[in-house]
């Protein structure tokens, strides 16, 4: 699926190596836009500040931050 994207002209896919719901995914794609469209950074550092944002949010609400959890999404492609 990453590579029909990037051929048909994508820069950038952002994808799950595995299924994962559509409430786990919401906040890391919040904080991604936040971070990566609305300041204008490139993809690296948004993907890490996603995780980040993600993962102590978690921890903050005592809830459990699984391996699998914080790596569910990753961004390939162009980086610029």
């Amino acid at each position: 699926m990453r590579r029909a994207f990037l051929l048909a002209g994508a820069r950038t896919v952002t994808m799950s190596p595995w299924r994962i719901d559509d409430v786990t995914t919401a906040p890391w794609m919040r904080a991604l836009h936040g971070t990566c469209f609305v300041d204008g950074r490139d993809m690296p550092a948004p993907v890490h500040s996603a995780r980040r944002v993600v993962h102590e949010a978690r921890r903050a609400a005592g809830q459990s931050t699984p391996p699998n959890f914080r790596a569910a999404l990753i961004a390939a492609g162009d980086w610029r």
